[in-house]
């Protein structure tokens, strides 16, 4: 059995609430990025979580592209640092095998076999906080384009505005920058209303500080986030919604729907094991099912290991593996 067959099947469930990486979030369900536990990363001193990653369809050879996700954090446990490689270029190249012998005999000539050469770039974004919150996000697209988001908040914590510029680094060294132009791409502000303690609405206005969106959320008697509705002033015919269940404190269901383009109605169930853990991921694309997640966990330290993505359709399967890179009191891991 190979290291990758050994993955699928070695799923121990030995966590603790306290020791889960990846939580569910009603903040980004949707989205590629995954979201950690900060508590358990400041916990274990974690610094780096590297995801290396490898492919494989079904009835072929699992498929090292040398595909990694980084995420570095702060000694809060926070995200300062998130970063991934992506193939920009295949080179396919022939390569010449040797003559095989066996027993000084030979039986094969040799010849040649065609191996892909991949070229990358690193795509990155960097955070940086004021306190408990965010107040600035610079992305980069592995060549010169920067993008960075400024964010402002009011004396209860609520976020009052957000700035999006495109900005050029003056620096030769790729790994540093430092600021030059700047141009400003966009300009929000958020204006809160509260009408319950059950019911909050945020009204979105543009650089001319005009409204273009509302969004009424519902919380559940916890003050857990329950339902948000999106409407849009200039096409009200627009409708998003995101609907959030939950199961024993944890999440259990978010459902997106929305019509701005065609009509989409994802889901994602969230199921977990006797421990409260999370171990299995559901994704739906108008009700059939696009992708499913596992988890596995490390029974030394109850850490997350790996976890496998597949993909149903296309019959595929990504598997990621988690290496850690703790601070300098722990090396476990390294």
């Amino acid at each position: 059995m190979n290291k990758f067959t050994l993955i699928l099947f070695s799923f121990v469930f030995c966590l603790t609430a306290r020791t889960q990486v990846l939580l569910p979030s009603t903040e980004t369900p949707f989205e590629t990025q995954h979201n950690f536990n900060p508590e358990v990363i400041k916990k274990n001193n974690i610094r780096r979580i590297t995801f290396d990653i490898i492919d494989k369809k079904d009835f072929q050879v699992a498929v090292d592209k040398s595909l990694i996700e980084s995420y570095d954090f702060d000694t809060n446990g926070k995200i300062t640092r998130y970063f991934f490689t992506t193939i920009i270029k295949t080179i396919e190249k022939e390569v010449s095998t040797p003559p095989v012998y066996r027993k000084r005999r030979k039986i094969s000539n040799g010849g040649t076999r065609v191996e892909s050469v991949y070229i990358y770039d690193t795509v990155s974004t960097n955070y940086f906080y004021s306190g408990k919150n965010l107040i600035l996000k610079r992305y980069n697209d592995g060549f010169n384009y920067y993008e960075s988001r400024y964010y402002r908040y009011d004396a209860q914590g609520n976020l009052t505005k957000e700035l999006r510029f495109k900005e050029t680094n003056n620096s030769k060294d790729r790994s540093m920058f430092v600021l030059g132009n700047q141009v400003l791409l966009s300009e929000d502000s958020f204006q809160y209303q509260k009408y319950s303690s059950g019911q909050t609405k945020c009204t979105y206005l543009n650089n001319e500080n005009r409204s273009y969106k509302e969004v009424v959320t519902n919380y559940d008697s916890l003050g857990r986030k329950k339902e948000i509705i999106e409407n849009y002033t200039a096409a009200s015919w627009i409708m998003q919604e995101h609907k959030f269940e939950y199961k024993n404190n944890h999440l259990s269901e978010a459902r997106f729907k929305g019509n701005a383009h065609n009509n989409v109605d994802l889901k994602i169930t969230y199921e977990y094991d006797n421990k409260d853990e999370l171990y299995t991921e559901k994704h739906f694309k108008n009700e059939t099912l696009i992708k499913e997640v596992s988890y596995v966990s490390d029974s030394s330290n109850g850490l997350l290991n790996s976890f496998i993505i597949r993909d149903p359709n296309n019959k595929t399967m990504r598997i990621v593996k988690l290496k850690y890179d703790f601070g300098s009191v722990s090396k476990r891991g390294e």
